[in-house]
């Protein structure tokens, strides 16, 4: 792999990645300043926070624009600095000078076997509780779907009982009071 192929404007990537969205943030800086008035500081502030806000730009070549950017806002008089917010960076440069001398914790070494054991044992205790949720699920479904009179539906299932015995009632009211229309027809 040749260096011109990792380098962009100047700067050099370590990987093609990061020299194609040097190359892709060269067409979006492009496609702002087709756009950008800086005629209008306003105009130019909104956009920048925007661009920051939506992290469009990640690779050294966006920040160095977002900078003149940042430089122009800066040095307008109709824009207060305080109005401007800070670049952010999202990498760290430099470890602490205690991070440097702080002797570095081994890392613990778990042998396969009992590695093998803990994820089984991982494993099962998912699967048991996984099988436990399902049954309180089913048991909670039977008892609402149920006939017989329970905790959650005594008063669904009572309501229903009693309309019914009453549409019986009705019904049979019904079937006495026109046998003894017959009656009364049939006796005169």
């Amino acid at each position: 792999m040749s260096d011109s192929n990792l380098t962009v404007e100047g700067f050099k990537f370590n990987s093609t990645t990061d020299a194609e969205a040097a190359r892709e943030e060269l067409k979006r800086i492009a496609y702002i300043e087709e756009h950008i008035n800086y005629e209008n500081p306003e105009n130019v502030l909104t956009i920048y926070k925007k661009v920051i806000s939506n992290r469009i730009f990640v690779t050294p070549i966006g920040y160095d624009y977002l900078k003149k950017i940042q430089k122009f806002l800066k040095d307008s008089p109709d824009i207060d600095d305080a109005d401007i917010c800070p670049l952010p960076l999202n990498n760290v440069y430099v470890l602490e000078k205690e991070m440097k001398e702080a002797p570095k914790p081994k890392p613990k070494i778990i042998p396969a076997k009992k590695r093998n054991k803990e994820q089984d044992r991982l494993f099962i205790s998912l699967a048991v509780n996984a099988a436990l949720v399902v049954l309180l699920v089913a048991t909670f479904i039977m008892a609402m779907t149920s006939d017989n009179p329970n905790v959650i539906n005594y008063k669904t299932n009572l309501e229903n009982r009693y309309s019914q015995w009453e549409a019986e009632l009705q019904e049979r009211e019904k079937t006495v009071r026109e046998k003894e229309q017959e009656l009364n027809i049939a006796k005169e």
